[in-house]
């Protein structure tokens, strides 16, 4: 039976290539391999299309974070940059308010040909960590009319909460990703590790896993160094030692560098720096404020609004290199 992540996988191998050109969302927590999937389906379509990749808009993947988007300009940039090209919209939901309203217009098309000034040949796709409900309620995480123009075609990747059935699967995919065997000196340290009581770990913790994919790099990261750091001179697997190095990983893994889903006081303390302005700080407050609220509240913008009595969308702006700005206006 196909888990939740080979369907979301499946169905993102037809939608990215959906011949209306129509704009793909892709969703799902941070850490559940949305930049990942991505790559993997572009690749195997551009060896699949190898001789359309003009006529496909394959010829070339390529990621920008919406944030960093300052001024109508740079979507024409943007596209005529990347045409007969893929363009990832990462995070779409952290786009100010305004630029929607100019994206709006970029997307509208008649032809399947996107931008403001001109027109360029391309496919586009947008991504997001917030739920389908928090993206599609007009005002919260974006304005409902650029909701209703990007959300022709969405896949979501579910996390290891709500599926982990692929773990053991991801965990050698991920420890293939690091390539150790190609450093000669440790080559025959480098095989994937068939150590039960690790695939016993991750069958068990996984659904605990606060940052999904980046927490099977940690995993991988750390097996292949204790490997280097308890076998010493020797080169060859050993039961034994891969007890030990199993267990080490475990008690870093659980006790440093795992990310914690409670952040406890991490958000409750501010920080006041004497070479700031007033102005910076403000924004630097509220950019807090918001993380605090979030990870308090239950885990969606929407929750945290409700519950500090503020109207929906009023913390929307409240993220790094925007805020601030806006501060400096008042």
């Amino acid at each position: 039976m196909e888990s939740n992540r080979e369907s979301s996988l499946d169905k993102l191998k037809v939608f990215l290539i959906n011949p209306g050109m129509f704009s793909l969302m892709v969703i799902g927590d941070r850490g559940v391999g949305k930049r990942y999937s991505i790559e993997k389906v572009f690749n195997d379509l551009q060896e699949y299309y190898k001789d359309d990749l003009e006529e496909k808009c394959l010829k070339e993947l390529n990621f920008v974070e919406a944030n960093s988007i300052n001024k109508k300009e740079d979507f024409d940039k943007l596209f005529e940059e990347n045409e007969f090209k893929t363009l990832v919209f990462e995070d779409i939901d952290e786009l100010d308010e305004e630029l929607e309203k100019l994206l709006f217009v970029a997307l509208s098309t008649t032809d399947g040909t996107f931008g403001i000034k001109n027109k360029y040949n391309l496919r586009i796709v947008f991504t997001s960590n917030k739920s389908a409900d928090d993206l599609r309620a007009d005002g919260v995480c974006l304005t409902g009319i650029l909701w209703d123009r990007i959300s022709q075609l969405i896949v979501e990747f579910p996390s290891y909460k709500t599926d982990n059935s692929t773990i053991q699967k991801d965990f050698e995919i991920t420890w293939k990703k690091m390539k150790f065997e190609n450093l000669n000196e440790y080559k025959t340290l480098s095989s994937i590790p068939r150590n039960a009581k690790l695939q016993r770990f991750l069958e068990v913790q996984s659904p605990n896993f606060e940052g999904g994919f980046r927490d099977l790099d940690k995993i991988a990261c750390l097996y292949f160094n204790y490997r280097i750091y308890h076998y010493k001179d020797r080169r060859k697997i050993d039961e034994t030692l891969e007890d030990q190095v199993y267990r080490s990983v475990v008690n870093d893994f659980l006790s440093k560098t795992q990310m914690q889903g409670n952040l406890g006081n991490d958000y409750s303390v501010f920080e006041f720096k004497k070479d700031k302005t007033h102005q910076e700080l403000l924004g630097d407050y509220k950019i807090q404020l918001r993380k605090w609220a979030i990870n308090t509240y239950g885990g969606t913008i929407a929750n945290a609004e409700r519950k500090l009595g503020l109207k929906p969308g009023s913390m929307k702006n409240y993220v790094e290199g925007r805020v601030t700005t806006e501060a400096k206006k008042k």
